[in-house]
């Protein structure tokens, strides 16, 4: 099994960054199935940049819109399944009646890379948006998803610990922060942009990229923040 989760979109994304994902990918057989939100035309128009940083796979990577595409047989044929970035509401929401089939595709060994978004919805209880906690602002308003308080769902259950992505260029370390302190979520992780955690079939954890994870755990009196680096 490997799980890789990336803090950013292709754009703010290096191919090195993904390492773990493109090593795993290595001598699998069938296609790769990249999820995106929306219709075929919106999937698309998004697809390019997505096709570019997967190139060195040499593989056949399918673009599979979520809305109206044939989104089950492609995960339950799939060498590897990628989901991009976008509404993480949106995602949530297409991919919520797939969230069984999904884990027993990457918990068989069909490697899984989620960007942003992507990496969001992973988890057990996924962060989906929102900026204000108890009508307080925690982060900007142009991060919220179009939501206004911290909202969380029932996520794909792929990792144990709520992600939110664009950490420190967004300033989305302090909305994750707080969630973990109100007791929304528990153990929580938050990457930076051009950042990617790896997760192993141990459980155990790396991180690739020019950034870092930041950890946030509840502890008596409050919150512990630690961070890992390459």
């Amino acid at each position: 099994m490997s799980i890789v989760l990336a803090g950013g979109g292709p754009t703010s994304t290096r191919p090195t960054t993904i390492s773990p994902f493109l090593e795993a990918c290595q001598g699998m057989t069938g296609h790769v199935a990249m999820l995106n939100a929306g219709t075929a035309e919106i999937a698309a128009q998004f697809a390019w940049d997505y096709l570019e940083l997967l190139e060195p796979l040499e593989a056949d990577v399918r673009v599979v819109p979520l809305d109206g595409g044939p989104v089950a047989e492609e995960i339950r044929t799939a060498g590897a399944i990628v989901v991009a970035g976008g509404p993480t509401p949106q995602y949530m929401d297409s991919l919520h009646p797939h969230a069984d089939l999904l884990r027993e595709r990457v918990s068989g060994g069909v490697p899984y890379l989620g960007f942003s978004a992507g990496a969001a919805v992973a988890s057990a209880n996924a962060q989906v948006g929102g900026y204000r906690l108890g009508g307080i602002e925690v982060c900007p308003q142009e991060w919220s998803e179009g939501l206004d308080e911290l909202t969380f769902r029932p996520g794909l259950g792929l990792v144990p610990w709520s992600v939110d992505a664009h950490a420190a260029q967004a300033g989305t370390l302090g909305r994750i922060v707080r969630a973990v302190e109100a007791g929304l979520c528990g153990d929580a992780v938050a990457i930076d942009e051009d950042t990617a955690l790896a997760k192993a079939a141990d459980g155990s954890v790396s991180v690739t990229g020019s950034g870092q994870l930041w950890w946030v755990r509840a502890s008596r009196g409050g919150v512990q923040v630690s961070t890992q680096r390459p």
